[in-house]
């Protein structure tokens, strides 16, 4: 069957959130398939009744001519990106991110009215509670995935940062770690304070990480329970720990025991947190298989080039 696949890309703030840009350009780089990219914008809803009374008419042809499919990324229940374009189509598909389960009616409710045939989630747990509720959509589970070529690491002799808490931190950890890593003169990048990013452009955060020993990754279910009611999921700075060749220290979410045959990071022992960290930074050397491992495991099984191939072949299999 041959479709053409509409992208529809939204933006955030004025700028494309770093997880939708990966997945976005990996998705334009596909040359075996028909893409084309449409910018959604602010204005889309004050020109909907416009674009209905001009398009209605040759939808039945269009339809007939070529399948059109249109593909997009969402954050939570937010479906304004995707009005006009959905409407001219019955083959909808949406990527999404933090569907926690609070927003599931609304995102049965809106897709139902979108025309959404299936939804990709990145967590497995949410995609298990979407389907108990039957809605006749299709909840399909998707983790995570990365453009590895986009980071960079220095040799592990040339890394300047010790200790690396980026995003989200955890303060029951980081008070405990912090005054033993200053006390020991180590480099412990995080932010002061809460709110205050820790790297300023995309450029810096890229080269703080390859050049960090060890980066902090705590899953959201620790780090803000009431936010993410239960959902353990891996999020994509695990990934870019990896890409980055960093060693990882921290909580396993529950899905990547599914997804890594072996144990990927060295688990926070909460008895003995001053001393673990230092006997990490003290034997560091010892890590690098594991961070080798990591390494080759991404470029293997988790590259955003893998994941859409899943993707697809979903979407594929619901069109014939």
């Amino acid at each position: 069957m041959s479709f053409q696949i509409n992208l529809i890309r939204q933006k955030s703030n004025g700028t494309y959130l770093d997880c939708f840009d990966e997945i976005e350009s990996s998705i334009v780089r596909k040359k075996d398939y028909n893409i084309k990219v449409i910018e959604s914008n602010d204005n889309a809803l004050k020109k909907v009744l416009i674009r209905l009374m001009f398009f209605l008419k040759f939808i039945k042809f269009f339809n007939n001519k070529k399948q059109t499919i249109n593909f997009s990324l969402l954050m939570g229940a937010s479906f304004g990106s995707l009005i006009p374009h959905v409407f001219f189509s019955n083959s909808n598909y949406t990527y999404m991110y933090d569907a926690w389960p609070r927003f599931h009616d609304d995102i049965v409710k809106k897709a139902k009215k979108m025309n959404i045939k299936m939804i990709f989630f990145s967590s497995h747990q949410v995609t298990k509670l979407f389907n108990k509720l039957n809605s006749g959509i299709k909840g399909v589970w998707i983790p995570e995935g990365i453009k590895v070529e986009d980071y960079s690491f220095v040799p592990f002799n040339l890394k300047e940062i010790d200790v690396l808490e980026f995003g989200r931190k955890y303060d029951v950890y980081h008070d405990e770690i912090a005054p033993v890593l200053k006390a020991n003169n180590y480099f412990h990048l995080f932010e002061k304070q809460r709110g205050d990013v820790v790297f300023k452009s995309r450029l810096d955060f890229l080269n703080g990480l390859a050049k960090s020993k060890i980066s902090i990754c705590i899953p959201s279910n620790i780090t803000h329970p009431e936010r993410a009611e239960g959902i353990s999921c891996m999020t994509l700075r695990y990934l870019q720990s990896m890409a980055s060749k960093c060693l990882i220290v921290g909580i396993l979410p529950d899905e990547m025991k599914c997804l890594f045959d072996y144990q990927p990071i060295i688990e926070i022992d909460f008895e003995n947190t001053s001393s673990q960290i230092l006997d990490i930074l003290a034997n560091y050397e010892s890590y690098f298989s594991l961070i080798e491992r990591n390494y080759t495991e991404i470029q293997k099984f988790h590259t955003w080039d893998i994941r859409l191939e899943e993707i697809l072949l979903n979407i594929k299999n619901e069109e014939r």
